[in-house]
């Protein structure tokens, strides 16, 4: 027995030391599939974000022209819009779509208003087409740059073809940017065509042409958009990322929007994301670009292998070494993980903070158009509105907890036209810090105030002062504490402003109290001036009083 193992002993000491080698091996196999495909997913999620981000930023576009033509009532010239569309560069730095443009909704019996303005813009009798059996049409007439492939747009009713019409139907009941399936764009007069579609965003409030009937909207700012030009100029920016694409919208599968995948693309790595973009459904199928030969891709596992094979004798001590790589290598993996949901959570924070001011900005420029008498007038109030905002931006980004102290507002408003000593006489009242939703608001509600003091109030030539405290009440059973703000102007009845608060600066300051920070102003107009109460819920705590002595 002894012989028998003596003479095999070679070979069970081989064999037992092969076992836990080949073990190992199949375990850095299976951690080199795992890194891998954890790679290939990162790099699927970027290219993912790449598409969506380049989208967003386009509805963006659409936003501002939307706002330009708003605030032009409709009677924006051509060369505005391309000095506007020169600005923001389009062609560069936002390239992938063809061109802005704006297609008028108007009754079919108006067809010949449509082709009026296309004659006033571009100087060409073009024929509103294709006919119709619909009770609107919304031809396009004002598309920029004005390429070869542009102007052979004009004149084209998108409401006519039902893809369209579907978005455009969308558009108007959503009253957000929506996007319609893959179409062949009017634009497609050679031989290279692609796959593409739109996204409208409806246009409500434009003066419309005279003599024509009412429609659903006024029209549409509108973005035409060649599939494959737009997904390669998003894939661009940035470093390339080893990944084929195919994206497909589920209502039109059999119409891919992109598609680079070729018989490289190694089909051992794929990953599938589903997405709702403006409306509609996108599937994203990504797949690793390249094959790489198994030699190279799993260099360490075979490695290991031929070292198992020739220091069977050592096997113990590298299986020890292998496990701490794989415990160093898994806390790598868990690290980069955990910052990369950083990542992704400060992406969306950004994303979210930038939606909402671009919003505020928005309805300023818009409320701001309204009750301007010219240009020179929506300018002024513009440009006071947005210095309010700046000013609460501004302490807020002092603060550690992006709170802003409310006398120091108070204070900072008041100098931009009054002498420091003055102001300090002017104000008192405990400290108050509101967060940056409210500090926003609360930033807006005390410009129009201070404005308003100045131009008819106790700041007026007439006036004979102001005078601003605050205090807080305290909470009752589970309500917040409240701030309540006195605003008391003393000047000559005589004096009292028209319309006594339904002016636009009022309404404003209404919305922002009920809307933003949902609380209430009560106004009283007296024979010595006016006295204005302000209270609203506070959300931030209150600071701890400094004690004196």
């Amino acid at each position: 027995m002894r012989a028998l193992i003596g003479t095999h002993l070679p070979k069970i000491l081989f064999l037992l030391a092969l076992l836990p080698g080949i073990a190992l091996t199949l375990s850095v196999y299976t951690a080199d599939e795992r890194r891998l495909q954890a790679d290939f997913e990162r790099s699927a999620d970027l290219v993912v974000d790449r598409v969506v981000s380049r989208l967003q930023q386009h509805v963006v576009v659409l936003r501002a022209a939307r706002g330009l033509l708003s605030a032009t009532r409709g009677e924006m010239d051509r060369g505005t819009f391309v000095r506007f569309l020169s600005s923001i560069d389009i062609s560069d730095r936002l390239s992938g779509v063809q061109g802005i443009g704006f297609a008028r909704m108007l009754a079919v019996e108006d067809t010949a208003a449509a082709a009026s303005e296309i004659r006033l813009h571009y100087g060409l009798d073009v024929t509103v087409r294709p006919d119709t059996t619909q009770s609107w049409r919304t031809p396009v007439v004002l598309l920029e740059p004005g390429s070869a492939r542009n102007i052979a747009a004009l004149g084209y009713d998108m409401y006519a073809d039902h893809t369209r019409r579907s978005a455009i139907d969308h558009a108007i009941a959503s009253g957000v940017a929506q996007m319609s399936g893959p179409v062949e764009l009017v634009q497609e007069i050679t031989t290279d065509k692609q796959a593409g579609f739109l996204v409208y965003l409806s246009v409500k409030a434009l003066d419309r042409p005279p003599g024509t009937r009412t429609a659903p909207v006024s029209g549409f700012i509108y973005a035409p958009f060649r599939g494959r030009d737009l997904i390669e100029a998003a894939l661009s920016a940035g470093a390339p990322l080893p990944v084929s694409l195919r994206i497909t919208d589920t209502g039109s599968p059999d119409t891919p929007i992109f598609d680079n995948i070729t018989a490289e693309s190694d089909s051992s790595m794929q990953v599938a994301r589903n997405l709702e973009i403006l409306g509609r459904q996108w599937r994203f199928d990504l797949l690793a670009s390249t094959t790489t030969s198994r030699m190279t891709r799993y260099f360490d596992s075979l490695l290991l292998a031929l070292i198992s094979l020739l220091f069977a004798s050592a096997t113990a001590l590298a299986v020890s070494a292998r496990q701490k790589e794989a415990v160093q290598a898994n806390a790598v993996a868990q690290a980069a993980a955990r910052e990369a949901d950083y990542r992704a959570l400060l992406l969306q924070e950004m994303k979210h903070r930038l939606k909402n001011h671009i919003a505020r900005i928005q309805s300023i420029a818009r409320q701001s158009a309204r009750g301007a008498t010219d240009v020179k007038a929506f300018s002024a109030a513009f440009d006071a509105r947005l210095q309010a905002m700046a000013t609460a931006q501004e302490i807020l980004a002092g603060t550690a907890l992006a709170q802003a102290d409310v006398r120091e507002m108070l204070v900072r408003e008041l100098r931009q036209s009054l002498d420091a000593a003055e102001v300090d006489h002017l104000v008192d009242g405990p400290p108050v810090r509101l967060d940056e939703r409210q500090a926003h608001a609360f930033a807006l509600v005390v410009h129009e105030l201070v404005t308003n003091a100045m131009k008819y109030g106790g700041l007026s030539s007439n006036g004979s002062g102001l005078q601003i405290s605050w205090l807080v009440e305290p909470a009752k059973t589970s309500d917040r504490s409240r701030f309540v703000l006195s605003w008391v102007e003393r000047f000559p009845a005589a004096d009292t402003p028209p319309g006594k608060g339904s002016g636009f600066g009022s309404r404003l300051i209404d919305a922002s109290l009920k809307g933003e920070l949902s609380g209430t102003i009560e106004r009283e107009f007296g024979p010595e001036g006016l006295r204005i109460r302000i209270s609203f819920p506070l959300s931030a705590p209150i600071p701890p009083a400094k004690k004196r002595g």
